[in-house]
């Protein structure tokens, strides 16, 4: 089973390249996870869609999110719960 997280991101956010780097770091070693990174300036639906309100928004399985700055640690503990039970 593959589980899908999706990561809203823009052009102006500090933070979102660190995100997107440690989620495809993540994602590059786990073959039950697949990635989505939407750039909100180019889908603003898919934001509108998934009431994305801030950024870095990472939706996991689940509906959970981590929204903001998360170190590497946290976002692989969050993933690990649905490795591990998924």
């Amino acid at each position: 089973m593959v589980l899908k997280i999706m990561c809203f991101t823009s052009p102006t956010c500090s933070w979102c390249p660190y995100i997107k780097d440690v989620l495809k770091r993540i994602v590059a070693q786990t073959e039950h996870l697949e990635l989505e990174i939407i750039d909100i300036t180019k889908d603003i639906d898919k934001a509108e869609e998934y009431d994305v309100i801030a950024l870095p928004t990472i939706i996991l399985p689940n509906n959970q999110r981590i929204i903001g700055a998360a170190d590497e640690a946290f976002i692989q503990e969050q993933l690990d719960f649905f490795l591990d039970f998924g």
